[in-house]
């Protein structure tokens, strides 16, 4: 499993970057990170996602949730970049409409 992630703090913006493969195994760090931002105080997450070789439902969800929880509280989550088989599988559940990647 080829994954890496960084991120970085700078509330109220955290900038997240992943790279490789993001499935239900890497999903959870992702989510706990994303959380870990939130409760630094990161109201605005920017992704970057042109790095991510595989994508799974799994981490759609994580970014779907995250988007939603962040919303909730008057923040907002965008993709700066994102890879050609994340945008595929946005495509094919129609979350590039909600996550704004046309």
């Amino acid at each position: 499993m080829d994954f890496s992630m960084t991120m970085t703090l700078d509330p109220p913006t955290a900038v997240v970057t992943a790279n490789g493969e993001l499935d239900i195994f890497t999903a959870r760090e992702v989510s706990q990170r994303l959380l870990d931002a939130m409760n630094a105080g990161c109201l605005r997450v920017l992704v970057d996602l042109g790095g991510v070789t595989f994508c799974d439902a799994s981490a759609l969800g994580v970014f779907a949730r995250t988007r939603h929880q962040l919303a909730e509280n008057d923040g907002s989550m965008d993709f700066v970049a994102t890879s050609p088989p994340f945008r595929r599988l946005c495509a094919l559940t129609g979350l590039d409409e909600v996550f704004d990647l046309n």
